[in-house]
């Protein structure tokens, strides 16, 4: 006896959960399309950060959106051929950037990236809903820029300290201070908890919480920087329980724009928000000298990105 194959676009298992307030629209429109990529970022909610998981969501629900804009007779995945993989790229590339230039390669070789393993993955796991073929080509992955590090001379890194010397928001000036002399990621700063300074032996050392490079380790404190924490502490600036620096700047608030991109820098707090993102600005500098040096792209005084923009030159 010969055995009923299945329809092609026969549901997984199913999302069980409650559908969020930006899949509404989508589910209400494509609802297979929505079940498909929701139950995918419940299961990779077991085995990625929830930074990655949050990354993945918002890039699947821009790609869903769009979908339905550039093709509204397509109803599930298994409809999604690389024609559509084509326009969503032109598209995408097109999109304003976070500070209202192009989009950065960075943000767009990422959101590629996970919808590519998006596909991989559920064309794995053998479901039904998936495409015949995976639809994103290794190619459409921007290769990634390897330029050789530089080193900040003494004049330019005497230079940077005097300018972060003379920076008038305490804040800012403990946030780089503390990135520039523990090494730490900046998703690491904004999830420092209140008691993450402690006492080992005589001398002071910060816990560094588990983060994206899955340990959590103490790393000794400057002199210096145990000062600035104190200030801080002492000081009117505005403090969220449990986190070590928050604030205005120390999370972001702010409904991101249609494209994904981060909010506005100027965006205000709400006292009813979370501390679970950080809204620093702080871009990585590819000058490494004694100490790993950041540069932030807005805050900082012109001095200290002027030294940046001349040396990069």
């Amino acid at each position: 006896m010969t055995a009923i194959p299945a329809p092609r676009h026969q549901p997984t298992a199913g999302y069980a959960g409650d559908i969020p307030a930006g899949w509404a629209a989508i589910h209400d429109t494509v609802p297979q399309l929505a079940n498909t990529m929701l139950t995918y970022v419940d299961q990779v909610k077991v085995s990625l950060r929830p930074a990655s998981v949050k990354g993945t969501n918002t890039d699947l629900r821009i790609f869903a959106t769009f979908l339905i804009g550039h093709d509204p007779a397509l109803e599930c995945v298994a409809d999604i051929e690389r024609r559509h993989i084509e326009a969503f790229k032109i598209w995408q590339h097109a999109q304003p950037g976070r500070c209202g230039g192009t989009y950065a390669p960075a943000s767009f070789r990422r959101r590629i990236t996970h919808l590519r393993m998006f596909f991989i993955r559920i064309t794995e796991w053998d479901w039904n809903d998936a495409p015949a073929r995976v639809p994103i080509f290794f190619g459409d992955v921007p290769k990634r820029d390897e330029s050789l590090p530089k080193f900040l001379d003494d004049a330019a890194y005497t230079k940077f300290r005097r300018a972060l010397a003379a920076e008038p928001h305490l804040y800012r000036r403990v946030a780089v201070e503390l990135l520039a002399r523990t090494g730490m990621r900046v998703g690491e700063l904004c999830d420092l908890e209140a008691d993450a300074v402690t006492t080992i032996g005589e001398a002071p050392w910060l816990r560094i919480p588990v983060g994206k490079l899955h340990n959590d380790r103490y790393v000794p404190l400057h002199p210096q920087l145990i000062d600035l924490l104190n200030d801080y502490t002492r000081s009117d600036e505005p403090h969220y329980p449990g986190r070590l620096l928050s604030g205005r700047e120390g999370h972001s608030t702010a409904t991101p724009s249609p494209d994904g991109s981060a909010p506005s820098p100027n965006a205000p707090a709400s006292a009813t928000s979370t501390p679970t993102s950080c809204d620093l600005r702080v871009v990585p500098s590819p000058y490494v000298g004694r100490l790993s040096v950041v540069v932030l792209r807005i805050e900082l005084p012109r001095a200290v990105i002027s030294v940046g923009r001349r040396l990069s030159a």
